[in-house]
């Protein structure tokens, strides 16, 4: 009986303490600290990160929530978190150039990482 009561008590504590992250899993450390890091940030206007193969390397566009800003340039980084450029935005597709080559012609979406939403 004295277990039964103690398994009770416990299992709120369990359910609350592990926290899900919704970071896709093999995210690399320095991608996904700078997600944990501003995601809740009220100033972070970044709505949803993907990851895609450009130029033979996986690289990380941090979108612009567009509710926020319709104007706002993608980020994309290494995955060492080294800034590549910035495309789109209020220069629209004249400044699409990422590294020589027109990012969104080139780029190939492997998966979304991160959305705020």
């Amino acid at each position: 009986m004295k277990l039964v009561i103690y398994l009770l008590l416990a299992a709120p504590l369990l359910m609350t303490a592990c926290k899900k992250s919704n970071i896709a899993n093999g995210t690399p450390a320095c991608i996904k600290n700078n997600i944990e890091a501003n995601k809740n940030k009220t100033d972070w206007y970044v709505g949803s990160v993907e990851e895609y193969k450009y130029q033979g390397k996986l690289v990380y566009a941090f979108n612009p929530e567009n509710k926020v800003i319709a104007d706002g340039a993608t980020s994309i980084l290494t995955s060492e978190c080294t800034p590549l450029c910035q495309v789109g935005g209020f220069g629209g597709p004249a400044i699409n150039l990422c590294n020589g080559e027109n990012f969104f012609q080139k780029a190939v979406l492997v998966r979304k990482i991160w959305n705020k939403y």
